[in-house]
């Protein structure tokens, strides 16, 4: 092998690791988006759906990141962050990109449980804080006792 066939094989072996690492940073389950493949985020995945003797309408799809939700007629979307390791109870951000005007651009901070086919999600009024507990309280606090969506 002559110097020029080494010098060829190094430039393209430079040259194939410049692509992949290019196309490893642009791959969207990479670089910061680990969310994706969390466990607490897969467990919500799917159509959720309040029960029939529930004082609040709601189904609630989440897709990947992305929450859609529709309240007593009213619809949301947002980006969910989860955070499964909080303590006491398992959190979750919704950042509102639609919905109604009170409520679009801001944050529904919550705390949530998953019992088998059920998520429980006890949600603040948009930028409010955090919730303490699974108790309702008017015009602050709304918990949704969700259950699974059977497909079919």
């Amino acid at each position: 092998m002559t110097k020029t066939h080494v010098t060829r094989i190094c430039a393209l072996a430079v040259f194939a690791a410049l692509t992949a690492s290019i196309a490893w940073a642009n791959d969207p389950r990479s670089a910061g988006d680990e969310a994706a493949d969390s466990p607490a985020l897969k467990a919500i995945q799917g159509t959720w759906v309040s029960s029939e003797d529930s004082n609040l309408e709601a189904k609630w799809v989440f897709k990947g990141e992305k929450l859609t939700a529709t309240v007593n007629g009213m619809d949301y979307e947002g980006k969910v962050k989860i955070d499964d390791k909080a303590k006491p109870h398992s959190t979750l951000d919704i950042e509102l990109t639609e919905g109604p005007e009170d409520a679009k651009g801001k944050t529904a901070k919550a705390i949530y449980k998953i019992d088998g086919e059920k998520l429980v999600v006890s949600v603040s009024i948009p930028g409010h804080d955090r919730p303490k507990d699974f108790e309702p309280q008017p015009d602050e606090v709304h918990v949704f006792e969700l259950k699974k969506e059977k497909k079919g």
